[in-house]
């Protein structure tokens, strides 16, 4: 089942426990991040402001295979995945009309997005005058990657780009497709 778990709350910033590792030393991660089961992939944002965590648990129990943090902004961006869906511009359809009947929530209208991935949807949201958001459903191969995306409305342009990039971005591992499939 795919939910969106996501709090459209401001999120809660707080400092990261444990120990900071030193600039400077040990390998830099990948370029491409990947999901654990092959599923879809996608560029890590440049700014070191953002971690990538993966095997964390939704606010419904289910398992969520990336969550993208921001601390020092409280940008947040989830992916879940899903298989056996053809139409994802109606499920982004529903998603937006679903969203849209919530209190205190604006939404834009669906439109085409690019992605690394090919075949794309997505649309805006705004929640009172406190967060902004993004929601997109990208075809990754076989599967379907859901982005839901959400920021403070103080947070700075480079959150937005950042998000719009790891969105750009998202699309099937690389090579797990055969050439020329897109």
């Amino acid at each position: 089942m795919l939910s969106l778990a996501v709090s459209l709350l401001p999120a809660r910033v707080t400092s990261p426990m444990g120990r900071a590792p030193k600039p400077g030393h040990g390998l830099s991660p990948p370029k491409m991040w990947q999901d654990r089961t092959g599923h879809f992939a996608l560029e890590r944002p440049a700014a070191e402001r953002w971690m990538l965590r993966s095997g964390v648990r939704g606010p419904d129990g289910e398992p969520v295979p990336l969550l993208a943090m921001s601390q020092e902004t409280g940008a947040q961006l989830v992916v879940q995945t899903a298989d056996g869906i053809h139409d994802i511009r109606l499920l982004a359809r529903m998603l937006m009309e679903n969203l849209a009947g919530e209190a205190r929530v604006h939404v834009e209208d669906v439109q085409r997005v690019l992605a690394r991935g090919g075949e794309a949807y997505g649309f805006s949201f705004t929640v009172a005058d406190e967060v902004r958001g993004r929601v997109a459903v990208v075809r990754a191969g076989d599967y379907v990657a859901l982005a839901v995306a959400s920021w403070p409305m103080g947070a700075p342009p480079e959150v937005v780009d950042d998000v719009d990039a790891m969105i750009g971005s998202l699309g099937p591992v690389p090579g797990a497709l055969p050439p020329g499939v897109f």
